[in-house]
């Protein structure tokens, strides 16, 4: 790719927002170059040693997840730490990895600037954390967003607001029944969680990795690959690493960027879209301080906020009975509680295991001052065990408690001194606000779920890394902003930002819709500057109607499946790719929606492992 090369857009990224906006743009008959770090495929999962998996080591599938530590610190002045980076890159970036949750904000998150003084949480005031943008025009945004994803669930009750067309939520296990009519008779109004999963047959959910199957709704999937499939002028890039923009005097742009191989590339562009996630884009701003005569703007990079990632178990009297598909409930009740923000409550899909509780025990050893390191997950193995036997039958539960932007919360660029690699680097610190809001958040939960036991796995006020946000954030004017309501930064009327980093208030739902939601309303400015017709063209392929019929078969044809199996004490081939690529146990897999009561049966047929259940009797 040479210097000579002119594209109408350039697009940073290519996860939720970036696929959105490059392939939006693309069906408007727009050239563009979309530009994204990772792979196009995560490579094969390795084979793990026995020390790798007592440690928690290896996981992930290269390519799936930023490859590079991140630097944490609590305080300026403070030494930095590393720290595992979980944010996912590739096409679709973290919605492809993790869990497709698509909560829609309340307008009263629009609408109220946060401040912890009004709920005796102390003097010390966060960034105007309003949003500038009117709640019904947003509205209009989240629901393009929905029919884009596809999501299934059922209404929220409590928000009259809620008008989402929703395909039809996956039957319940026993288990998930007990609990859903506990939170009823406790008052509470819990309904189906709105996932961005198709639930086809073979369906295991595929929490925290990508969907070989296309059952898990990203951006990319549903937006950029459909364009590029129609002809979209888009022309994508895998293994670039962005690393400057600059202004050009005829006002264009130029990139600076390097391909796999290291080439150094320059492409030219009318309008510069970032996409590269609340972590990466304003480090790519602060790099290109040309655009703005060396002085970037002092809010670029920081107001950085992440959710408290507050995870319950609540348990049931028989273990047996939760099987299944796992990510169903969710309740708002204590969304807000007075003048307080708090967070959705919805199940998180995952079962306890042994490393998982040996690496949150882990971080409470850290969080006290004792950091182990790498060995710590192996001293704390004992105790998963024992946790995880303890706790069997329990379902875990996750609330992202809504985190406020601060100043001294930013990110920036720092060279380790141990390597000489230039690293992410965060400089962050819970305040005791949040610690409380997550207490006073607990004790709801409690009362919630009783009589069921509930318990609590992490520290109060642990951050949850995944959820990065607010560092290039949006306002009414450059005195409390980077961004316009429209995503475009302030005096460069050709560059926008489409991410989380535009956020000013974090939410108490996970971020993925309203950032689909937001990129949405930034193609419509991009297209509407460069004066192309805006088309819509990512309405579904089958009406809402159809849509749903679809799916209802789709759960009807698993749901029987697993019965004649369980009546004729038989385990139907399942077509999950793990058992495809497991060629010992092939006539022994579990259906993912199984009437079967089995421990080992539900257990196997939610992480499509290699064994099958064993007969009894």
């Amino acid at each position: 790719m040479s210097g000579a090369d002119t594209f109408d857009v350039v697009v940073v990224g290519v996860g939720m927002a970036g696929s959105i906006v490059a392939g939006s743009c693309g069906d408007a008959g727009m050239r563009v170059l979309a530009l994204e770090l990772g792979p196009r495929e995560a490579a094969p999962a390795q084979r793990r040693s026995l020390v790798q998996r007592a440690l928690g080591l290896g996981g992930a599938r290269p390519g799936d997840r930023w490859s590079e530590d991140v630097m944490l610190r609590r305080a300026e002045g403070r030494r930095y730490r590393r720290a595992d980076c979980v944010i996912g890159v590739g096409p679709g970036g973290s919605g492809r990895v993790y869990g497709a949750a698509l909560g829609r904000a309340t307008r009263r998150d629009f609408e109220e600037d946060f401040q912890p003084r009004d709920w005796g949480g102390g003097t010390e005031a966060a960034l105007p954390n309003a949003w500038p943008v009117d709640y019904d025009a947003f509205l209009d945004a989240y629901r393009r967003a929905e029919r884009l994803l596809r999501p299934v669930g059922t209404r929220d009750p409590l928000d009259p607001d809620d008008d989402a067309e929703l395909g039809p939520p996956p039957p319940l296990s026993p288990g998930h029944h007990l609990m859903f009519e506990t939170l009823r008779a406790s008052g509470r109004h819990p309904f189906r969680m709105h996932t961005a999963i198709a639930y086809r047959p073979g369906c295991s959910e595929c929490q925290g990795s990508a969907c070989g199957r296309g059952c898990k709704s990203d951006g990319y999937n549903r937006a950029l690959e459909p364009a590029m499939a129609r002809q979209a002028r888009v022309t994508l890039v895998f293994g670039a690493v962005v690393q400057q923009i600059r202004r050009r005097p005829d006002r264009a742009w130029d990139v600076l960027w390097t391909d796999r191989d290291g080439n150094a590339q320059s492409s030219r562009a009318q309008t510069i879209v970032l996409a590269a996630g609340a972590l990466n884009t304003p480090r790519l701003l602060q790099k290109s301080d040309q655009i703005w005569d060396g002085e970037v703007p002092d809010l670029v990079g920081r107001g950085l906020m992440f959710h408290a990632n507050e995870l319950l178990a609540v348990t049931v009297p028989d273990a047996d009975a939760l099987y299944g598909p796992r990510k169903v409930i969710a309740f708002r009740d204590h969304y807000f509680d007075g003048a307080m923000p708090l967070a959705e409550c919805q199940s998180m899909g995952l079962v306890l295991k042994p490393g998982m509780i040996a690496q949150f025990l882990n971080s409470a050893a850290r969080e006290a001052g004792v950091d182990l390191g790498a060995l710590g997950r192996l001293v704390m193995r004992p105790a998963g065990e024992v946790a995880a036997r303890l706790l069997e039958g329990s379902e875990l539960y996750f609330a992202p408690i809504q985190d406020l932007p601060y100043r001294d919360s930013r990110v920036a660029s720092v060279t380790d001194k141990e390597d000489g690699i230039e690293r992410i680097a965060v400089t962050y610190r819970p305040r005791e606000e949040l610690v409380q809001r997550v207490k006073h958040f607990r004790k709801l939960a409690r009362e919630a779920f009783a009589p069921l036991p509930v318990r609590f796995a992490l520290p109060a006020g642990e951050p949850n890394y995944g959820h990065p946000m607010g560092t290039c954030r949006m306002g009414r004017s450059p005195d409390h902003a980077v961004t316009d309501k429209c995503g475009r930064v302030w005096d460069q009327p050709d560059l926008f930002i489409a991410d989380a980093s535009v956020f000013p208030s974090s939410l108490g739902i996970n971020p993925a819709l309203t950032v689909a939601a937001h990129a949405l309303r930034v193609a419509d400015a991009v297209i509407g500057a460069r004066g192309a017709q805006w088309s819509a063209p990512f309405a579904p392929r089958a009406a809402p109607k159809a849509f749903a019929l679809r799916m209802q078969r789709d759960l009807q044809i698993a749901s029987m499946q697993g019965a004649a199996a369980h009546e004729r004490n038989e385990r139907p081939q399942s077509s999950h790719r793990h058992h495809r690529r497991d060629r010992r146990h092939r006539q022994r897999a579990c259906p993912p929606v199984c009437a079967c009561r089995l421990p080992r049966h539900r257990d196997r047929s939610q992480q499509g492992g290699a064994r099958g259940p064993r007969r009894r009797g």
